[in-house]
């Protein structure tokens, strides 16, 4: 007990609440969160963790609002690094997919936007699409073309919609088309394959 009560700086307390609330999220779902036990888990008084976000949901959504930021950094950085290609759609496809479902994000953001309250911040998925679209246009313009940003918009909504949807419910809606769900995989490496043929074509 003695080293849980150590010293924190006020950044330091909140990279730790957020830190156990993103373990109890993964761990009981946003029901099941309670700002004792989090407070229990990292040392300190409940009172303390109302001070640095106020409320059981402006914690939640803090802890969103940070996964969010980090899965938009990582694809930034992916677009600007990797070869534009296959495997780099299906890389970007499957670090949503793992954000979403794995670490059950999509869920959480579910209940979130079901409960009346923000799960993703305006423009976060807008930064990574304009990204693209720079790279985009860059592979466009030794043929004279120009794709319209709204265009590239459309397909990263689309893509996001997807990695959503399939977080939420893709198990049921694949038992539904009788897909087995092995296909799980093959599905994101096709819809992956459907999106760059798109970027790589002019729009009608």
């Amino acid at each position: 007990m003695a080293e849980k009560r150590k010293r924190r700086t006020a950044e330091q307390a909140r990279n730790e609440i957020l830190d156990a609330a993103e373990k109890r999220l993964q761990e009981v779902g946003p029901a099941g969160i309670r700002l004792q036990d989090i407070a229990a888990d990292v040392g300190i008084s409940h009172p303390a963790v109302l001070h640095h976000f106020g409320s059981r949901e402006a914690l939640i959504e803090a802890v969103i609002t940070r996964a969010m930021a980090q899965l938009q950094e990582e694809l930034i950085a992916a677009v600007g690094t990797q070869p534009v290609g296959e495997q780099a759609a299906i890389d970007m496809l499957e670090r949503v997919f793992r954000v979403l479902s794995q670490r059950g994000y999509g869920r959480i953001m579910a209940w979130m936007l079901l409960s009346g309250h923000p799960a993703v911040k305006q423009e976060q998925l807008g930064a990574v699409a304009r990204v693209v679209h720079a790279r985009r246009i860059e592979e466009h313009h030794a043929r004279g073309t120009k794709p319209p940003l709204e265009d590239t918009l459309f397909l990263m909504l689309m893509a996001a919609l997807a990695m959503f949807g399939d977080a939420i419910a893709g198990p049921v809606m694949r038992q539904s088309a009788g897909v087995p769900e092995r296909s799980a995989r093959r599905f994101r490496r096709w819809f992956a394959k459907l999106l760059l043929d798109h970027l790589d074509r002019m729009p009608s």
